[in-house]
């Protein structure tokens, strides 16, 4: 939810100042002294100085300094799918844009960042980064901007908005807070509100504690008990600076029942959100049944210590990390952190395989779901591969979402997480197998085929039983077609087909085979029993609710047209196709549909309009990493869409839009290509 922005106009005014003049700015400053709010409010007021993008990446959770790149790129609506390094995509896509890129909570990953933040800012001249952490990033040029704690009538503005006290308002309009909270004025009591105020540090965490207390007790009453608790925490010798905030935090324990203090323990495993059949089942047990989770939930809501969000993929729950540390802390102390983690584990493979089995008839439903717990199953797999105990465990996660890898634009992650399994757990098994053909898989779409033909050769070394044998043919057939051996593909993917269909597996098996014998026989010049093939595909598609690999058949569909001469069925598939991607975030698919658009308006008379998407096109293969693998099936539709637009417009006029499509995003493309409106 949502709260109101208190105070903070001149620090707002420094920091836009700081961003004007140097490329680099650092807020530091201690937990929930408002450094993430602070930064955001700032980067607001600057957004339209950066037409090129305003990006917030939230890195609190992020805990694998490998994934940072690709926590960046995500954010930016860039999908991994390429082998190469992605500091090297993010600065190449970065590069003629003027963009403000704000990293959050980076103390944790201080060595990475840097590393990053001054490989982009190199690379990229038109970029700035604002960034916020307990202590500086150490790149040269950095300014650092230490936050400081609000100013007192700030602070009591802030108490009476989070208190809900009558008579909150002000002149002024917005006022502001601090990365976890805001307010507005007070009047009555305003003295003894300026002394809690004052007894907090002005810290707008401790702040936004200390104002649940007083639905129920005036501060009069509270400022008292916080001088007790200092001595609590500081051996009784005086005050440590700051111990404010820990004190607010005993003070909202204390206020908790022991069911809500427990269950703000147990939270603390998750990264990020959560929804509350998560929460039932890793925080349930012993004192705190199943049934009582969401009443116990609710109180910490109440609290302010959990915080309700509305989300695509249904309602979802956070705790700040500050709030998340402290529970953290007493999960140790109760001696329940190993337990906890284990059933946290235990979930997140539960929903894996769940989502795996549902897939057919749910793909789009469930991939929302699955990519809103992605910080959650990173930790999971964190979990796993930190043990060797779980190593086994890690590796049957990576392979059971195979899915998310290949059809939803995370190539990337899912090789590093099915590599790393694989090193550490060489035991043979059926899940090191599975591991095994689904890596060669994700390395051939990434086009890394030397790597992705070694892993084949691993899995039939460590498969004597032939399980995969359906599979390795499978994937050996899509490195025959990406080599350019399409009647070699074609003899493949045909024994990969009738060994699935005995098999029965058709949802990761068949229907892929279905897409690439097509696309094989497509490249062999055979169209018309490429037709015949997609024909029976789509039919298997619809009798089993599958879009993904519907939406690739679409796209040979087009391929397949544009052979015949057909324009109109070309450009209606490819759309239908381009739909579809948009789904699951497939940019490969993405991007070849829209130069098959391309070439398809330019044939219809839009040849300005099939520039545009070329340029668009462009930038993609250029600066994701995204191989067209010398393929006679992606590479001749371009050479065929710039003929014909440079053909019709002429050259200068050509240069000029492909230009202006090359500077926009992706989606800004996709749109374009569906003629939707562009807001």
């Amino acid at each position: 939810m949502e709260t109101t922005f208190v105070g903070r106009r001149a620090e707002i005014a420094q920091v836009v100042r700081l961003i004007r003049e140097s490329r680099l700015v650092t807020l530091t400053g201690l937990g929930g002294v408002g450094k993430t709010r602070l930064a955001g409010r700032a980067a607001e007021e600057i957004a339209e100085e950066f037409p090129d993008g305003l990006w917030l990446v939230e890195l609190a959770c992020l805990t694998d300094p490998y994934l940072l790149a690709e926590t960046v790129a995500d954010s930016m609506g860039l999908a991994d799918q390429s082998a190469r390094q992605q500091e090297e995509v993010l600065a190449d896509w970065l590069s003629p844009r003027r963009s403000l890129l704000m990293l959050d909570t980076c103390e944790h990953l201080v060595e990475a960042v840097a590393s990053l933040v001054d490989t982009l800012l190199r690379r990229a001249p038109g970029l700035r980064v604002l960034a916020t952490g307990r202590q500086p990033l150490g790149v040269s040029g950095e300014h650092i901007y230490p936050v400081p704690p609000l100013p007192v009538e700030d602070a009591v503005a802030l108490l009476r908005d989070r208190a809900g006290l009558a008579g909150a308002g002000t002149a002024g309009g917005d006022v502001a807070g601090g990365d976890e909270g805001d307010g507005v004025e007070g009047g009555d009591g305003a003295a003894g509100m300026a002394e809690l105020c004052e007894g907090l540090d002005c810290i707008p965490l401790a702040i936004e504690l200390a104002a649940v207390q007083l639905r129920t007790m005036s501060p009069a009453l509270l400022t008292p008990q916080l001088h007790d608790r200092y001595r609590l925490l500081t051996g009784g010798d005086g005050p440590m600076r700051h111990e404010s905030l820990r004190a607010a935090m005993g003070w909202s324990h204390e206020l908790c029942t022991p069911a809500e203090r427990l269950l703000w323990a147990r939270l603390s495993v998750f990264a990020a959100g959560f929804d509350l059949e998560a929460a039932e089942r890793v925080c349930a047990g012993g004192p705190l049944p199943s049934g009582l989770v969401l009443e116990t939930l609710t109180g910490l809501v109440d609290k302010s210590l959990v915080q309700r969000e509305d989300h695509p993929a249904g309602v979802r729950l956070r705790m700040l990390d500050t709030v998340r540390e402290f529970g953290a802390e007493w999960l140790l102390l109760l001696g329940e952190t190993g337990a906890v983690r284990g059933r946290h584990r235990d979930h997140y493979l539960r929903l894996a395989r769940r989502c795996a089995a549902e897939w057919p008839g749910r793909q789009v439903e469930w991939y929302g779901r699955i990519r809103a717990e992605q910080r959650n199953f990173r930790k999971a797999f964190e979990l796993c591969l930190a043990d060797p105990e779980w190593s086994r465990t890690g590796l049957d996660l990576a392979g059971t979402l195979w899915f998310l890898w290949v059809c939803c634009g995370m190539l990337r992650e899912g090789r590093h997480y099915l590599e790393t399994a694989l090193g550490m757990d060489p035991r043979p098994g059926p899940e090191r197998v599975r591991a095994l053909w689904v890596c060669a898989w994700v390395a051939a779409l990434q086009g890394d085929l030397d790597a992705a033909q070694e892993r084949l050769d691993r899995c039939r070394a460590e498969d004597p039983g032939g399980s995969a044998a359906g599979y390795a043919t499978q994937i050996e057939g899509l490195i025959s077609l990406m080599r350019g051996d399409s009647p070699r593909a074609v003899e493949l993917l045909d024994e990969a087909m009738a060994w699935h269909m005995a098999e029965g597996n058709v949802l990761s098996g068949l229907l892929p085979c279905y897409t690439l014998a097509a696309l094989s026989l497509l490249a062999a010049g055979r169209p018309e029993e490429t037709m015949e093939t997609l024909s029976e595909g789509q039919a298997l598609c619809e009798a089993h609710g599958e879009e993904w690999s519907r939406a690739q058949m679409e796209y040979v569909f087009a391929w397949a047209e544009h052979v015949k001469g057909g324009t109109s069925g070309a450009l209606r598939h490819a759309r239908a196709a381009l739909t579809a991607a948009r789904l699951f975030d497939d940019l490969l698919l993405s991007v070849v549909c829209v130069e098959m658009i391309a070439w398809a308006v330019a044939v219809e008379g839009a040849a300005g309009r099939g520039a545009w998407l070329l340029g668009a096109a462009q930038a993609v293969w250029d600066s994701s990493g995204l191989s067209q693998f010398g393929s006679p099936i992606f590479v001749p539709i371009r050479k065929r869409a710039v003929h014909q637009t440079v053909g019709a417009l002429g050259g200068g006029e050509f240069d000029t839009l492909y230009a202006e499509g090359y500077r926009l995003d992706l989606g800004i493309a996709v749109k374009y290509a569906l003629e939707e409106k562009i807001s």
